[in-house]
C-alpha cells in the first residue's frame, strides 16, 4: 500500500475492524429497540390474529434497519478514510469489506437481541397474549446500504479532496 508499511496498514485494519463490529454491535442495539414489531394476538379458539395497524408495522424491521446502515455506513467510510487516506485505491475495497462486516454483525446481533423465534413463544401463549414477531431482516439487500454509504466518504473525499502527489 502506498503511503504506509505493510505492518503498520495491517494494524490499522485490524483496529478498523473491531470498530465495524463495534458500529455493528451499537447499530444492532438500537434497532432491537426501535423497530416496532407487530404482534399477533392469541384468540379463545387457539388461532391468532393481527390487527390492521400491526400489519403496517411490518416494514419497521426493514425500515430502521436501512436507517441505521445510512449511519453505521458512514461512520465506518470516515473511520477509513482518516485512518487509511494515505493507502492510495484500496481504501475504498477495505471500507466496502469493513461496512459488510458492519451490516452482517448488526443484521445477526439485531436478531439475537429481539424476542427471539416467533413459533416458539407463539405456541407457548396463552389466550389473550400478544406476541410479537421476531426480528428479522426481510430485505436483505439493504445490506448494500451499509456498503453504498461506507464507501461515499472515500470516494467522495478524494475528489474532492486536494491532489496528493504520485510517489
Amino acid at each position: 500500500m502506498r503511503g504506509m508499511g505493510f505492518r503498520s496498514a495491517m494494524s490499522r485494519a485490524l483496529v478498523l475492524t473491531v470498530l465495524a463490529v463495534l458500529v455493528g454491535a451499537v447499530c444492532a442495539l438500537l434497532w432491537a429497540n426501535l423497530t416496532v414489531l407487530p404482534v399477533w394476538t392469541v384468540m379463545a379458539d387457539g388461532h391468532a390474529e393481527a390487527t390492521d395497524t400491526a400489519h403496517t408495522e411490518f416494514f419497521s424491521a426493514n425500515f430502521w434497519f436501512s436507517v441505521l446502515a445510512v449511519g453505521g455506513g458512514l461512520a465506518i467510510g470516515i473511520a477509513a478514510w482518516v485512518r487509511l487516506r494515505t493507502a492510495g485505491w484500496p481504501v475504498a475495497l477495505i471500507t466496502a469489506g469493513l461496512a459488510v462486516i458492519g451490516g452482517l454483525t448488526c443484521w445477526w446481533l439485531g436478531e439475537v437481541i429481539g424476542p427471539g423465534p416467533f413459533p416458539e413463544r407463539l405456541a407457548a401463549a396463552v389466550p389473550g397474549d400478544e406476541v410479537p414477531i421476531a426480528l428479522r431482516l426481510s430485505t436483505p439487500s439493504a445490506l448494500a446500504i451499509w456498503v453504498f454509504t461506507a464507501v461515499a466518504v472515500p470516494l467522495f473525499a478524494a475528489s474532492l479532496g486536494p491532489e496528493v502527489a504520485r510517489a
